[in-house]
């Protein structure tokens, strides 16, 4: 899956769980809820879901399909995207990595006596 398949289904999850995922947050009863039938409490919030997604999610708790749906999109750091086996990374994939933060040299700040 290249990374823009994965931005798509991230933002395609997203937009669907969105109501649910913002009434987890202050609905404990609901919360048990999705974590344990999640179809029946989208289905209660009228969550349309598509057909992968649903397939996803029979017979899976909310946990369970979450923990599948985030390996499928993976994170900024992924496993695959591990260091090179040879040592040091390049500047460019440093830079990646860090955010373009990346320091040349350090300087301790100076304090007058």
């Amino acid at each position: 899956m290249t990374q823009e398949q994965r931005n798509e289904l991230y933002e395609q999850t997203m937009k669907m769980l969105k109501p649910a995922l913002e009434r987890v947050v202050s609905d404990a009863a609901f919360r048990k809820r999705l974590e344990t039938n999640p179809l029946a409490a989208l289905a209660e919030m009228n969550v349309e879901l598509d057909a992968d997604t649903r397939r996803e999610l029979e017979g899976k708790r909310f946990s369970e399909f979450w923990a599948l749906r985030r390996s499928a999109i993976g994170g900024p750091v992924d496993v695959r995207e591990l260091p090179p086996q040879d040592g040091e990374l390049d500047d460019q994939t440093l830079d990646a990595v860090s955010g373009g933060m990346r320091m040349e040299r350090f300087a301790p700040p100076y304090v007058p006596v």
